[in-house]
């Protein structure tokens, strides 16, 4: 730890290593119309800023240490595609060369980890756990991304800092969602508490009534869920926020789908970019660092006043996405901003937890 201290002082505006970790499967799920998928925005923006970057997929990918050094083993990856080239059933494949990692110039980027309550799968875990355990630099942090994957947990957290945010009970078990939502008005949202990127698993129920077969089918669909009912607030945008080292780097705002109650791009909703009031930067700034955020995204209702009144905060993306963020702000690269950052190397400060 001294060693990486000392590093960092002495060092400044050199070029690093940047090892992005993702489900390579999931790269083009969450595009948008006209969209660029983040894998190549991140790409882009690393080659921009003389960052050496490599793409390490979780399934098949393993650390190894020789004499002292760590390497980094995957399997190869299309950046045309967006994918990793995987074994076939019939057939091998090599890895990619090892890629050294250290301490004093690599910075860890996992994107798109999986939900253990949909995946039943911990692989990912692990990866970062063992990354971190050896003091490696991540973004998000494992516990940041643990606090943000539940939207239960956000939203009393929110309740207790004195952020304002939707009303919101844990439906335990199907047969116990009427007695949760008895003190709620129709219509509520029903969604799963650990979040989704695409919106996937948020319901609009218009009744108690039909509340009931609505939990047992989303429950049938995968026996992990775990779902929250939530006030109903009707809205005709929502407005996203990338936090960046406690400084805001872009907002825009999101209008509601037609007949739905979602806003997400990547299913079509229109955005613009948005001046946030003073009310609205002090709240997104303060639920960015309740979750321990470097580099999130806060979501949050703006009220009907706007100067006077706080607005709803929804809750924290650890790994937002900047394919929407980018096409909204045209007039800077929110990505290209994010990794630059980091060529100061006055700018590598770990978190706390790690230090020995």
């Amino acid at each position: 730890m001294e060693k990486f201290k000392s590093f960092i002082t002495e060092a400044k505006e050199e070029p690093y290593k940047l090892v992005m970790f993702h489900n390579s499967h999931e790269n083009l799920r969450d595009v948008g119309k006209d969209e660029a998928p983040d894998y190549l925005l991140i790409t882009k923006a690393a080659k921009k800023n003389n960052i050496d970057i490599f793409h390490a997929e979780y399934s098949g990918c393993y650390i190894s240490e020789e004499k002292g050094k760590f390497f980094i083993h995957s399997f190869p990856f299309d950046e045309k595609t967006g994918l990793s080239i995987k074994p076939t059933e019939d057939g091998e494949i090599d890895l990619q060369k090892p890629f050294e990692i250290n301490l004093e110039n690599t910075l860890i980027f996992p994107r798109g980890l999986g939900t253990m309550g949909f995946t039943a799968n911990r692989r990912w875990v692990d990866m970062i756990n063992l990354l971190e355990d050896r003091g490696f630099k991540t973004i998000p942090t494992l516990k940041t991304w643990n606090m943000c994957s539940s939207k239960y947990y956000c939203n009393e957290m929110f309740r207790m800092n004195k952020l304002k945010t939707p009303k919101t009970r844990p439906i335990t078990y199907s047969d116990d969602a009427e007695r949760v939502a008895s003190g709620f008005k129709f219509p509520v949202i029903l969604k799963a508490s650990s979040g989704s990127q695409t919106g996937v698993g948020v319901v609009i129920v218009e009744s108690m009534r039909s509340l009931h077969p609505t939990v047992q089918m989303l429950s049938l669909l995968s026996k992990n869920i775990d779902l929250i009912v939530q006030e109903y607030i009707k809205i005709v945008y929502d407005v996203r926020v990338i936090v960046h080292n406690k400084t805001i780097l872009a907002a825009m705002r999101r209008d509601v789908i037609s007949g739905d109650a979602r806003s997400n791009a990547s299913l079509g909703a229109e955005t613009s970019s948005i001046e946030l009031t003073e009310l609205e930067i002090k709240d997104s700034l303060k639920a960015a660092e309740l979750v321990g955020g470097e580099l999130v995204g806060v979501d949050f209702l703006p009220s009907k006043n706007r100067e006077k009144d706080q607005p709803y905060i929804l809750e924290v993306n650890s790994m937002p996405g900047f394919g929407g963020i980018e096409k909204t702000t045209k007039d800077k690269s929110v990505t290209s901003d994010f990794l630059s950052h980091y060529l100061n190397r006055d700018n590598w400060t770990l978190d706390k937890s790690t230090e020995t």
